[in-house]
């Protein structure tokens, strides 16, 4: 067992926060709680992983794996029996999470309405499962939690009464969130109703959470707050800037409530914090960021929710031990349970995806390691296999997600609602394992529903990216000529051929088929890009130029765009701009070895070689192009330190041969 380096770790889930709304909120003084954790701790981004739905990445957050080794593939599953389906269940997690691990452990922990942790399971310690905050939808039975919502049993006595219903919420109450409520005429608009049960539901959570942390014999406490990403849904559209199609009125009524949903989480922290006590490790995560500026995709958060989500959440930790002031860089969240783990002294699961960030620790040691904690024997505190649940129970929590637009409305047929949850679950495993290092296994599930849905295009196109994405240019040519005609002509097929030819080496080819594609305009950021770095290959500098400009004009923050035109700037020997783009990727992306590259090549540009060789050092750790690095470095060192410009050297010959 390694040094454990914190007495208490308090996890604390915001689903949907974002920096860009926090950062300004910070400054100007409207969130003092997290600013003084934010200046007695470290902080950055949280890159997410795809597909970028809150079931499987908050069940990657609390095991640290991807969806294909933790089970967990979308909001609903199939009841055992196939009589329809269900909220996705703890009893589907194949895996052990966090709080399983430590009960193994001997450890204590408390769980507040993590996503998919009904029926609570049997830990040492508490669980208050996610059905709880479910009962504020039904008014009359607001205090009747269903079976499975509390382990042990004995919670439900004190905190059943504490469930708020949206009738209960005072007026008083929403003012600060809508100070004009008095202009709102509700029989015809129910906004404020709908924020009345965001208020009730989020200060359900609350309540059961500074209730557990009033225990005092704990080791780990997670609570989860699907706040901030269900306000943002609902009223996200009405922040400011105000978008083409939302009237003056309806920005006036409702442009403060996001300011003021942030605000009232800083409160809540406040509590959370005062009860935790302070030496209490803190660790405050998102899972996704939520777009909020002229970048929204439209004026209704429920249509297309996953659309309305960033490639970067938050990540905040303070606590005794941890560095202060600093920044976080290449943070995942399946770096969250690591990194729990070697807080609390206990191994990482080799079988994990992610890595514990040692780094933000004074004096840390060496993480040990385990194989996998699945091989771990004794009891975890998990449900017994044969676990079922009545169907019946989960109503309100399906109408819930079918509110938010997640899901469709279940068909009233029953084997037809299976089948189409079946379907989804295959799919988003497909995408997950596509999106990891294990690419490879998905083709057989993509090939598998190309086959049953030859109707449907998007399989083989999914399938056909896989291929392109392993290099196996045959099999990906024949998926694709094997589409109609009018898929081959669109312009995500017509990329995709591009990049076959230049793969055969016809170049010129593939630069008739991306003119073509420039033409008519980009669908996405991801599109943009990967035409950018497609010119770049194909030497069409000036072509590749004004796409990552339209890019980052279009699309925003964009650091695979940055990187590019550093690349295009180095290129050109206009080395200050390269620069600076590079630092404006990395900045954004810590974690990405090719600009530090870029980096390196423009300051060696302007003759400051020190910061050169330490831009070339952090590439090279991060494994990008070591021919390139140890090149550069051989050069760079040869006057200063002769034996390392020898061994680099070497390297660079040893790795060409």
């Amino acid at each position: 067992m390694s040094k454990r380096l914190a007495k208490k770790v308090l996890l604390i889930g915001w689903d949907g926060a974002d920096w860009q709304m926090i950062r300004p909120l910070v400054e100007q003084g409207k969130m003092p709680v997290l600013k003084s954790l934010l200046e007695r701790g470290v902080s950055g981004n949280l890159a997410t992983i795809q597909p970028i739905l809150s079931p499987m990445l908050w069940n990657s957050i609390a095991s640290g794996k991807r969806a294909d080794k933790h089970g967990i593939y979308g909001f609903l599953e199939p009841q055992p029996d196939r009589s329809g389906v269900r909220p996705v269940t703890s009893t589907t997690r194949k895996c052990k999470a966090l709080w399983n691990i430590l009960t193994q452990s001997g450890m204590t922990s408390q769980v507040v309405s993590w996503f998919a942790s009904h029926p609570a399971e049997p830990i040492n310690g508490s669980i208050v499962s996610d059905r709880y905050v479910g009962q504020t939808a039904a008014q009359e039975k607001i205090h009747d939690c269903p079976p499975g919502t509390f382990y042990p049993d004995s919670l439900a006595k004190s905190l059943s009464p504490l469930i708020l219903g949206p009738g209960e919420v005072e007026s008083e109450a929403l003012l600060p969130f809508i100070p004009k409520a008095a202009e709102i005429d509700q029989k015809d608009d129910d906004r404020l109703k709908k924020l009345a049960s965001l208020i009730a539901r989020t200060s359900t959570v609350q309540a059961a959470g500074c209730q557990l942390l009033n225990n005092k014999d704990w080791d780990l406490t997670a609570l989860y707050f699907i706040g901030i990403d269900e306000f943002g849904h609902t009223f996200m559209p009405y922040h400011p800037p105000r978008l083409e199609g939302i009237s003056e009125q309806d920005a006036a009524i409702y442009g403060e409530v996001m300011e003021n949903c942030y605000r009232f989480h800083d409160m809540m922290l406040g509590a959370q914090l005062q009860l935790a006590g302070p030496d209490t490790t803190v660790i405050l995560v998102s899972d996704h960021g939520f777009k909020n500026d002229e970048l929204r995709p439209g004026t209704d958060g429920m249509d297309n929710p996953v659309g309305w989500h960033r490639q970067h959440g938050i990540a905040c930790l303070a606590g005794p031990g941890i560095k202060q002031g600093e920044t976080l860089y290449g943070a995942t969240l399946l770096d969250i349970t690591p990194t729990i783990l070697a807080l609390l002294g206990l191994p990482v699961g080799e079988d994990m995806d992610g890595r514990p960030w040692m780094e933000i620790f004074e004096g840390a040691e060496p993480v040990e390691r385990i194989p996998s904690w699945e091989e771990v024997d004794g009891d975890a505190g998990m449900h017994p296999a044969d676990l079922q649940e009545d169907s019946t129970e989960s109503a309100e929590a399906i109408k819930h997600l079918v509110d938010l637009g997640y899901i469709e409305a279940p068909s009233e047929d029953a084997e037809q609602a299976v089948e189409k949850c079946l379907l989804d679950q295959r799919t988003n495993l497909a995408h997950a394992l596509t999106a990891s290092r294990r690419a490879v296994k998905s083709i057989p599930l993509w090939q598998e529903l190309a086959a049953e849905h030859p109707d449907v295009p998007y399989y083989k196109f999914r399938l056909a990216t896989v291929y392109r994405s392993l290099n196996m240019l045959d099999e990906c040519e024949e998926t694709i000529l094997g589409l109609s005609p009018e898929t081959i002509a669109s312009l995500e097929v017509q990329s995709m051929l591009a990049r076959i030819a230049y793969s055969r080496g016809d170049k010129e080819g593939a630069f008739q088929l991306i003119k073509t594609i420039l033409k008519s305009g980009f669908a996405d950021i991801s599109v943009a890009n990967q035409m950018g770095r497609f010119l770049i290959d194909l030497e069409q500098w000036d072509h590749a130029k004004l796409v990552f400009e339209q890019s980052i004009s279009s699309y925003g923050e964009n650091p695979i765009a940055m990187d590019g035109l550093a690349q295009i700037f180095n290129e050109h020997g206009q080395f200050q701009e390269a620069a600076e783009s590079a630092l404006d990727a990395v900045s954004l992306q810590h974690h990405f070895p090719e600009a530090h590259f870029h980096l390196g090549v423009a300051l060696r540009g302007l003759e400051r070689d020190e910061d050169a060789i330490a831009a070339f050092e952090a590439s090279l750790s991060m494994g990008h192009n070591p021919i390139d690095t140890h090149e550069q470095l051989a050069s760079l060192y040869r006057c200063s330190d002769p034996a390392r410009a020898n061994r680099h050297a070497q390297f660079a010959e040893m790795t060409q041969s």
